[in-house]
């Protein structure tokens, strides 16, 4: 999925006064945290002169609309929204975890785990 697609269906599922620029930005960040977390290098992202790809292939980059639904809903002081989308993003987030552990799992015999 590349920003521009993560900000598009977001903006279907909850229209929104929040820029396309504060998107991307809360998006690459997201990215980030998520490569530190599976201790990877980052993606470069040139966003906006090239619509960026981000680092959860499909079906779990879900995550991407979910996390911009929630910022969205936080920052218009949607509450009750906000907490039912949060919700399905860390049970997204999750699923995501462990397919990332289930494929990138060192071959050394010691116990791994990704937080």
């Amino acid at each position: 999925m590349t920003v521009n697609a993560a900000v598009r269906r977001a903006d279907e599922l909850r229209p929104n006064t929040v820029s396309d620029e504060q998107k991307a930005a809360w998006l690459l960040d997201l990215d980030g945290q998520l490569a530190e977390m599976f201790g990877v290098d980052a993606p470069e992202h040139t966003w906006p002169e090239k619509d960026a790809v981000l680092l959860m292939p499909a079906p779990y980059e879900e995550i991407y609309q979910l996390y911009l639904l929630c910022k969205i809903d936080y920052y218009q002081q949607e509450m009750s929204l906000y907490a039912n989308d949060l919700v399905f993003y860390q049970s997204a987030l999750a699923e995501a975890k462990a397919w990332y552990r289930r494929h990138h799992a060192p071959e050394s015999n010691r116990n791994w785990r990704v937080m």
